[in-house]
Parts: C-alpha cells; sequence; structure tokens
C-alpha cells in the first residue's frame, strides 16, 4: 500500500506542475516571434573571485540557468529581455541585455543582513532585526550538508540553551530540552510544521525535507502558542517551489555503517573471572565450587569457554537514505515533492532493533487574483523493530522477578557461560563450562548452579533472537489555507497597508499497528517456565487531529510609524483509540495471532481532547529604532474542569535598536546592529492527560438501607482532584544582540529567569480518606530555571578560502522551590527531589576510605568524639561518614552528591570551502555534572557472580591493602554494606563530543554537461570520539525527570562513517 500511495501523491502533485509548465510553454511559443541572442557573462563577488551557483533569471518565464564554477553563464533570451541576478547572501541585480552578446563582469554585492533576515514566527513572520524575543535562527542550508536521521538532532550543538540526548537505537526519538526542566511531565517542545502544530515528536518527517528552522525559547516568542509552549517552540517550514523557474530535480542519498565501540567497559575475560570467583567465595568463608577449585578433581579450566559477550552481541549495522526532490512553477503558481526513504540496522544481533521509514511530500501554491491558496500533503511509512531494548526489561521478566535490561545483559553475562551450544550451534541460555548440561524439548540449555544462582539475565542473543516486537505507523498529515487580500479584493491594494484573512485547515490521521510475542524460555532465570506462560499482544492505535484557524492580520506603515497586527480563533480536536488483544499459550508451530491461543483477552481505550483559543499579537516598530510586541492567548482546554478549564497566557516585550540613533558615534560598517532587548510573559502546559478531573464509580457488592429495602448500587472507589489547573511558567528575558562590520560578526547574548508554578505532582492520599489510590495528581510544585547563553559567529568569504565559524555557550541553574502539600523530598533510583536543590540530585552515603583492620573499626569516632557504630563492617570495607553525628551509619548520614544536570551546554561549529572542496566539523560538549551509570555500579559491586570490571582483581586482602577497591563476597549475607550508594559510584561526566566530521567535493558543471549540475560527494563521520573521564556509553544520555544524570543501560550510540552524492538535473 505504502508505494501505491506514493505513486499517487507524485501524481497528484503533478498536475499543477505540467498545467504551469504546459502555459509557460506556450507563452515561450510566442516569444519566438521576438529577435532572440545568446548573452554571456560572469558573475564575480566584492572580492573579484568567481560565484558559482548564482541564478540568471529572465522574469516571468522559466527560462534561466546558473553561473559554473567560474562564474561564467550562457544564456538565449530575447534582445529587449531583462534579467534577473540573484544569489544567497548577496543584493539582487537587475540587467537590460539590450541587444547586447557580451555582459561583462556582474558584480554582486555582500548583503549579509539578507541571511535569514525574514524567520517564520508564530502566525507570521518578521525580519530577524524586529525580533524583540529570544528566537534562534538555525541555518540550515549548512545543516543539509550533513547527514541526519531525525529533525532534532539537526539541532545538537547549533543553539544555546537547547539540549539534544538519544541513545543510538534506531528510530529513537532525542530528549529535547529548551532553557531546562520545565515541568515533571514532558519536557518536549511544541513542534510547528508549515504551521500546523505536530505535537512533541516528528520523527515520521524527513530531515531532507526542511527549508528553515527557528526556535522560540523566551515566552515573548513563545506565547502566541499558549498552553502548549511551555516547553518552547521549534518552527519548521519545508521546501517550497519557485515561481517562473522550469522543472528542477534534486537527488541526495548515502550509505554508511554503524559499528558500537568496543572496550569501554573493561571486564574480566575467564581466567579472571575464575581468579574472582576464588576470592569471593573465601572471603565469605565458603568453600570453592568445584568446577572453580583447581584442588577440585572436578575443576574445570575457566579457560575452555571465554565467551567476549560484547563481540557475540553486536555486529556492524547498516544505514542508507535516498531522497529526491522535484520543485519548480509557473507565473502564478508553485511545487515542490519530496520523496524520502531511510533504513538503519541495529547493531545487535537478532531481531533488531531495526527502523525504516518512507516520506511523501507535496506542497503546492497557486494564486487566483487576490487570493492564495497553499497546500500541503505529507504521508509517512514507519517499521520499527525490537524498540527499546535497552530499558524494556518489562517484557522479558517473568515469574520469578524482574530481570536486567537486554542491553546490560550483553555487558555483564559472565564470560564462562557459552553463547551457544557447539553440538548443534543453537542457542544456548546460561550454559556454564562448570556445569552440567540439559536440554528441554526445543533444544536450548538451561542451567542453575550454585556458583551463579539466580543470575536474573538471560542469554541476550536467545532473547534478542525470539523476541519479536514491532510496531508499524502510517501517517498522513494534509493542510490547507487560502490568504484573501482584503484590500486588494476591494480594488484598494496598497504598498504601505495590507489586510489578510487566512483560513488555515488541517487534518492528520495515524494508524499504528503493535505486536509483541514474548516465548517463555526469555522469561525466567532458574527454569523455563511452561508454555503457559508465554504471551502475545497485537493491538492497533487510531490518532486523528482536525484544525481550523481563522486569522486576520493588519500591516500598515503610518510615516516612520509600523504596525502589524494579528486576530485568531484556532478550533483543534483530537481523538484516540486503542484495541489490544492478548493470548497466553500458543499451539505449534507458531501461527501468532491472538484468536489461535488457548486463554484470549482483550481491552480498549478511547478518549478526546479539544482545544479552543483566541490569539491576538501587536507589533510595532518607529523608524525601525524602537519595538514593541504584545501577545494574548486565551486557551479552553477539554483536559481540565469547567471550572479551570480557561487560562489567559500574556506577554510583552521591547527592543531598542541603538546604532540607528543619530548620537551613535560608531561607523555603521563597524556596528551595524547593536539591538537591547527584553521581555516578559506567561506560557502554560495542558499535557497532563485525559479525564484526570473526573472521578470514575467502581461496581461492586455494595449494598445500602432505604428504609427497609437493600439496595446494590456503585461507589467512587478513587480519590481525584477535581480542581486540576493548568502549569504556568513566568519568563523574563533580557538580551542583547549585536552586528559587526556588515554582520560578519555576530553576538547574541540572553539572561533568563523562568519560574514554573503549579506544576503537576502526585500527592499521598490520607489513609483515612476510604480510596482505594495511594496518590492523586494535584498542582503542588515550583520550580525556577536561570541561565546565561550567548551566540557568536564569524563569516569570512574573502577569495577561494572561505569559512563560518559559530561557538555557543549557556550556563543553568535549577531548584525546587515547592514540593507537594507537607514539602516532603522524594525519592528515587540513586537521587532525591527535594526544596531548595536541583531536581532529581544524586543522594547517599559520603565515601571515608576502607578500613585497614578490626581496630580501625572499632575506634573511629565522628566530629562529636562519639565512637561509630557501623553494622557488618569487616577489614576492606568501605567507611562511610556519620554526617549526623548519632553515632550510627543510618539512612539518617546520606546527603546530597551532586547533581546530573549539566550546568554548562557549549557547542563549535565551523565550516569552510576552498576551490570545491568544503570541510565541516560539528562539536558539543557538556560540563558541571554528574552521572551514575548502571552497568558500570553493576561491574563494580563488591559480591555477586555476574561478570565484573578487571580493576576488582585489585580489592581489598589482608595481602593487597594498597588500594582503593574494597573486599569482594559472593553474596551480600554478613551485612556487607560495600554497594550501598556512595559518592565513589558518581562520575566526573564533563565531556567534549565530535559529532560530526563531513568532507565535501563540489564538481565543476561543466565537467557534466547542461543536464546534470550541482554534483557533490561527500564522506561523513558521526559520533567520531568523546573526550571525557565517563565509563561508559552515552555521556550526554539524558535520563529521566527526577532521575538526571542516571544512565540505565542505554543503548549504545554507534559510530558511524558515510559516503554520499547529491546533483540536480
Amino acid at each position: 500500500m505504502k508505494y501505491t500511495f506514493i505513486i499517487l501523491l507524485g501524481l497528484l502533485a503533478l498536475a499543477p506542475a505540467a498545467y504551469a509548465e504546459g502555459n509557460d510553454n506556450a507563452g515561450q511559443a510566442l516569444m519566438t516571434q521576438a529577435d532572440r541572442i545568446t548573452v554571456k557573462g560572469i558573475v564575480i563577488d566584492e572580492y573579484g573571485d568567481p560565484l558559482p551557483g548564482a541564478t540568471i533569471q529572465q522574469p516571468g518565464t522559466t527560462v534561466g540557468t546558473v553561473t559554473g564554477a567560474d562564474g561564467s553563464f550562457t544564456l538565449s533570451v530575447p534582445a529587449d529581455a531583462t534579467l534577473i541576478i540573484s544569489f544567497v547572501g548577496s543584493k539582487t541585480v537587475e540587467i537590460n541585455v539590450a541587444g547586447r552578446n557580451e555582459l561583462g563582469i556582474i558584480t554582486m554585492v555582500s548583503d549579509l543582513q539578507v541571511l535569514d533576515q525574514v524567520v517564520v514566527v508564530g502566525y507570521g513572520t518578521q525580519r530577524k532585526v524586529d525580533l524583540t524575543g529570544s528566537v534562534a535562527v538555525v541555518n540550515t542550508d549548512e545543516m543539509k550538508k550533513v547527514s541526519h536521521s531525525n529533525i532534532s538532532t539537526m539541532l545538537e550543538g547549533k543553539v544555546a540553551g537547547v539540549q539534544i540526548t538519544t541513545d543510538g537505537q534506531p528510530g529513537a526519538d532525542p530528549t529535547v530540552r529548551i532553557r531546562g526542566v520545565g515541568s515533571f511531565g514532558s519536557t518536549a517542545p511544541l513542534y510547528v510544521v508549515d504551521g500546523v502544530p505536530m505535537g512533541t515528536t516528528i520523527r515520521d518527517f524527513s530531515p531532507n525535507d526542511i527549508e528553515t528552522l527557528q526556535v522560540l525559547k523566551d515566552a515573548s516568542a513563545a506565547a502566541i502558542y499558549g498552553s502548549r509552549a511551555a516547553n518552547g517552540v521549534v518552527i519548521i517550514t519545508t521546501k517550497q517551489g519557485a515561481r517562473n523557474k522550469p522543472m528542477k530535480i534534486d537527488y541526495s542519498g548515502y550509505m554508511g555503517v554503524d559499528k558500537v565501540r568496543s572496550g569501554v567497559y573493561d571486564v574480566m575475560d575467564s581466567k579472571q573471572y575464575g581468579q574472582y570467583i576464588n576470592m569471593a567465595f573465601q572471603n565469605s568463608n565458603m568453600d570453592v565450587p568445584a568446577g572453580y577449585n583447581p584442588a577440585s578433581e572436578k575443576y574445570i579450566d575457566p579457560g575452555v569457554v571465554n565467551t567476549n559477550w560484547f563481540n557475540e552481541a553486536f555486529k556492524t549495522g547498516i544505514r542508507q537514505n535516498h531522497n529526491i526532490n522535484i520543485s519548480g512553477g509557473g507565473a502564478n503558481n508553485t511545487y515542490n515533492i519530496g520523496l524520502d526513504y531511510f533504513k538503519q540496522e541495529g547493531t545487535m544481533v537478532g531481531a533488531g532493533p531495526n527502523f525504516e521509514r518512507y516520506t511523501a511530500r507535496i506542497n503546492n501554491t497557486m494564486d487566483a487574483k487576490f487570493v492564495k491558496l497553499q497546500t500541503n500533503i505529507v504521508y509517512s511509512h514507519s517499521d520499527q523493530d525490537n524498540m527499546a531494548l535497552s530499558n524494556a526489561n518489562e517484557y522479558v521478566q517473568g515469574l520469578y522477578g524482574e530481570q536486567f535490561p537486554v542491553m546490560a545483559s550483553a555487558l555483564i553475562l559472565p564470560p564462562t557461560i557459552k553463547a551457544y551450544d557447539e553440538s548443534t550451534w543453537v542457542l544456548d541460555d546460561k550454559i556454564s563450562a562448570a556445569s552440567q548440561y540439559s536440554y528441554d524439548s526445543y533444544g536450548y540449555g538451561t542451567y542453575y548452579d550454585d556458583v551463579h544462582g539466580d543470575l536474573r539475565v538471560t542469554n541476550v542473543l536467545l532473547t534478542n533472537s525470539l523476541l519479536e516486537r514491532n510496531a508499524v505507523v502510517d501517517r498522513i498529515v494534509a493542510s490547507g489555507s487560502a490568504t484573501v487580500d482584503l484590500f486588494d479584493m476591494v480594488g484598494r491594494k496598497n504598498e504601505n497597508h495590507t489586510f489578510d484573512y487566512k483560513l488555515n485547515l488541517s487534518y492528520s490521521k495515524t494508524f499504528a499497528k503493535d505486536f509483541t510475542f514474548v516465548p517463555a524460555f526469555i522469561q525466567s532465570t532458574t527454569n523455563y517456565l511452561s508454555k503457559s506462560n508465554e504471551n502475545l499482544s497485537q493491538g492497533y492505535r487510531n490518532y486523528s487531529d482536525a484544525l481550523m484557524e481563522n486569522l486576520l492580520t493588519y500591516d500598515g506603515k503610518f510615516g516612520r510609524n509600523h504596525f502589524n497586527v494579528v486576530l485568531g480563533q484556532t478550533f483543534q480536536r483530537e481523538l484516540y483509540h486503542t484495541l489490544t488483544g492478548k493470548g497466553v499459550n500458543l499451539p505449534e508451530p507458531y501461527y501468532l495471532q491472538v484468536n489461535n491461543a488457548e486463554e484470549t483477552s482483550a481491552t480498549s481505550f478511547e478518549s478526546e481532547h479539544v482545544l479552543a483559543s483566541y490569539i491576538g499579537r501587536l507589533n510595532y516598530n518607529f523608524d525601525q529604532k524602537y519595538l514593541l510586541s504584545a501577545t494574548v492567548r486565551r486557551d479552553g482546554s477539554s483536559r481540565l474542569s469547567s471550572e479551570d478549564r480557561w487560562g489567559w497566557f500574556p506577554s510583552v516585550s521591547a527592543g531598542w535598536r541603538i546604532e540607528r540613533e543619530n548620537f551613535f558615534p560608531v561607523d555603521p560598517y563597524l556596528i551595524n546592529l547593536l539591538k537591547l532587548r527584553g521581555s516578559y510573559g506567561e506560557l502554560g502546559n495542558e499535557n497532563i492527560g485525559e479525564y484526570q478531573y473526573m472521578a470514575v464509580m467502581a461496581r461492586g457488592n455494595y449494598t445500602y438501607s432505604f428504609g427497609n429495602n437493600k439496595v446494590t448500587g456503585s461507589s467512587i472507589s478513587d480519590y481525584v482532584n477535581t480542581a486540576i489547573r493548568w502549569e504556568k511558567k513566568k519568563m523574563l528575558d533580557i538580551g542583547l544582540d549585536l552586528g559587526m562590520f556588515n554582520n560578519k560578526l555576530e553576538f547574541n547574548i540572553d539572561w533568563y529567569k523562568a519560574i514554573s508554578e503549579d506544576l503537576l505532582y502526585s500527592v499521598a492520599v490520607p489513609a483515612n480518606a476510604g480510596a482505594t489510590n495511594e496518590t492523586v495528581t494535584m498542582n503542588a510544585a515550583t520550580m525556577e530555571n536561570s541561565g546565561l547563553e550567548f551566540l557568536v559567529t564569524y563569516r569570512n568569504r574573502h577569495n577561494d578560502f572561505r569559512y563560518d565559524v559559530t561557538a555557543n555557550f549557556s550556563t543553568l541553574s535549577n531548584k525546587v522551590t515547592k514540593l507537594g502539600v507537607s514539602g516532603e523530598p522524594r525519592n528515587d533510583s540513586y537521587s532525591r527531589t527535594e526544596i531548595g536543590r536541583e531536581v532529581g540530585s544524586f543522594y547517599g552515603y559520603v565515601y571515608e576510605g576502607i578500613f585497614q583492620s578490626q581496630e580501625e573499626i572499632d575506634n573511629r569516632v565522628n566530629d562529636e568524639g562519639m565512637y561509630i557504630n557501623q553494622a557488618g563492617a569487616q577489614p576492606g570495607d568501605v567507611a562511610y561518614a556519620d554526617l549526623n553525628n548519632d553515632g550510627e551509619i543510618t539512612n539518617e548520614d546520606q546527603t546530597f552528591l551532586g547533581s546530573g544536570l549539566p550546568k554548562v551546554h557549549f557547542g563549535l561549529n565551523a565550516r569552510l570551502e576552498w576551490k570545491g572542496f568544503d570541510l565541516s566539523l560539528s562539536t558539543y560538549g557538556a560540563a558541571g555534572f554528574k552521572v551514575v551509570d548502571f552497568v558500570d555500579v553493576t561491574l563494580r559491586s563488591s559480591y555477586g557472580t555476574l561478570n565484573k570490571s578487571v580493576d576488582m582483581l585489585n580489592a581489598w586482602t589482608p595481602d593487597n591493602m594498597n588500594t582503593d577497591v574494597p573486599r569482594v563476597a559472593y553474596k551480600s549475607a554478613g551485612s556487607i554494606t560495600n554497594n550501598m550508594f556512595s559518592e565513589r559510584f558518581l562520575q566526573d561526566a564533563t565531556y567534549l563530543k565530535i559529532a560530526n566530521i563531513t568532507l565535501g567535493y563540489n564538481f565543476p558543471d561543466k565537467w557534466f554537461g547542461s543536464y546534470l549540475n550541482n554534483v557533490r560527494i561527500y564522506a561523513t563521520a558521526q559520533n567520531l570520539a568523546t573526550l571525557s573521564k565517563y565509563r561508559g556509553y552515552n555521556v550526554d544520555f539524558a535520563g529521566g525527570t527526577f532521575t538526571p544524570g542516571y544512565n540505565y543501560s542505554s543503548y549504545p550510540t554507534p559510530r558511524s562513517i558515510m559516503f554520499g552524492v547529491n546533483f540536480s538535473f
């Protein structure tokens, strides 16, 4: 179906294009009646260098060409024609041919203020120099020359104050945070594509379709989107056609390989593991198991089996992307068609994860007198296998307790467990050289002994080969707009005054099919469960979103006064349906349908969300010196009760262009822009789920007495907060924009402070409330974020050597100022959230070294001179600080150890061009934060029989006392406390990542004749290196809202090498 749909979309889009081309061809036929001549010329820049790629166009026709590598062009036109010469970043030049064959040298003067001069903001556009809010304009022209699989990753290290983090799982959505953590719920920004709000994910869109990209960071810029803009807004416009341009076909594509870096964790081989087992059992005063005891006749040399689980579990992945773009237009219409295919095979052996995506897009515009029509259609099809393998232990756990994540299994399984059975070469679950082989009826080995016990880990190869989890998503987004020039409609068109009415309509539909099969083999670690425990789940999700917007826009100039007013109304309705069938105990051979299972069940869910809004904005500037903007939006959401449904979200901002003042003494070339700006606004967040304010009646054996009669009825079982309100964010922003040397050098500085109020937070329900739920969601928390953002850009376009360098730097300070009704702190894995602290700060014990003797244990005193009792401590154990000076090591001695939220983010991006070659470099990093890595903590655990770090061989013994590695033991019996979370498990996570290096070469057009141009080949290396002390994968992994900096075995981001080509014809 997906191929048929793409073909139909292509045919539909070509219809108006063919019509336009037909009309233009007719016009060309008439032109043959006039005299035509061949003209030649050379286009150069202001420094005298040839300017390849400049466009030469005869207005009102499709006649045109582009200059070659030497800046020359040849074109056949009427003798009396007028030509327009244009080039990005230069002022347009108009030339009258006047019968001349030689037009000579044409000089294009740099006008760097044209670059990004007009930017897209909410419901309109503005000149960049007139912006009073904090808006980051991303240079997509440069990013298009770098390979990206997701639009969000295009922002990595490019925008100050924007943090992009992701793991390496194919198809995974990056975590995007703009100016820190603003909510305990979702922190993702709102994405707006071609004017249509798309929610908080755009994975289904192709990065190759992007034309412009802006990030609205402060309240004044984002307030026009009201309740959906609390986490910022990313505004995207897709590629459009161009008027009076012949059909142009562009191809871009690449293929590459992904490889996960080995050796990140220095784990033991089987010989070293055997040494560790002997040490651990001896320290526990237990006999070493015969299989690991060289003195036993049953001893099996651990070297017989030496499994490198990393090498067994990981492979080289393949990725590829192919994109075709068709564009053009006539005198009154434009069209742009994009077809894109992306595929990425995961780097794990087995059934995934893999990701595949098809995208088709059509954009059309057409003018008819005073009406401009625009349509956009996007269709995407994605197929993802075995997603979330890194953290998704929920579908590989059975009746014997929760298991470790699948990803962790590949890194912590003992080397003495075989990956395969050598006799049949089938996957072998937990077979050790020190065990007796046994096989079930399916040929897979089982293992359990007094060495490994219940490892809570399955053979990762077995799991990833037998587990099936798949999601197929089809999505179509269709939008259209009609803009009516009201003054032109009544015959009062005026260059200084415009008054437009615009109707926006959009509709999106998403169909998703989910499939999960969990065999019995991978659900238990001690033995295989019976087939009655395996389960199959098949589900269908259906999501639709309809949007209607009515907008009135007035733009007028009265002398030196310039007004722009927007008034509007929007209405959005979302419907969500799910239906899931589950089956247990399937027949063999497997025919995986729920209907074939012995036991079946089904669940369904349906919800509706409606958002009605009214918007207004006034932009005013006087003499392009004094700038003012005021915005207000009123939102009403069905997610809230009728008493709290409506909210006001206002903002105001102002700017002063100091360089335009008569008293400003500096030469305009030296400083061409000096703007001071400030803003204040309030935003909202209604991303709280449906029906949370509504109570649900429970039917049961409830009997009530009414008179002499007993009546059975229903009652409210859960305590519900009917007064849930909007989350609100109040933000103050002060900024300075500086442009020097005609914008060759640009500075942008922003300081902001944001207060997030009425945050939704789970509060304990009193035990005497008579409710079944233990917590209820309330607007009961407040959090502050503040920081400084700095951006500097330098552009040098002189001679053959040209380069651009951009650096950004931002700081972040986070603090929780209110938490719940009672103010009690919240505890999570290794972290605590408490008033006056950063959200999710690490919380544990202070490490004071290792006990060297029993005498030291018995005579240790605290600051008060009291003896300290650390229960169960033995020589070689970790000593913890008695912070509360009560003479006991208890939970009360825990304290805050640091934060997983980086205090500083930075990025450096550079691009160089020289005689057809181009080189780009992208780096980013962070500092001032700590990380806890689950795999690293497990490998450094002082007991247990999972594999360990080689460093554990240096553990304390009476013969090895000069070490910082505590003693090890078989089990935690005897109150061994070495694994209590302390600062010794924290890692300094400061890092610098070389995210992308691309080297390309642009061939001269004359090499390929007149039918092929813009030929470029390139090689790209992504995730090339990370400079950090961190032990583990993905130092930039975001973690959870309450557990930032806690990496629970995320999927490793691979190093990628790609080769690509671009060309046009």
